[in-house]
């Protein structure tokens, strides 16, 4: 399974998120602020069930966070 899809996050930043699930198992996650050239991306292995798109989102949530809460 394959998804993509684009989400305003922190009032105004879009984001552009994918989920790739590899044929025998785990997952490939990434996100990319758009204007960006840094794509955060995490593989995960043995996954036991499909990622919904909250699940995914959630893994970026620490590096998709406001400038303003890093400190």
């Amino acid at each position: 399974m394959q998804d993509e899809w684009l989400k305003v996050i922190s009032g105004d930043r879009l984001v552009k998120f994918t989920y790739f699930e590899f044929p025998d198992s785990g997952v490939f996650l990434t996100a990319q602020i758009a204007g960006h050239e840094v794509v955060y991306s995490i593989i995960l292995i043995q996954t036991e069930h499909p990622f919904s798109r909250q699940d995914v989102e959630r893994h970026f949530e620490y590096e998709l966070r406001p400038i303003s809460q890093v400190n």
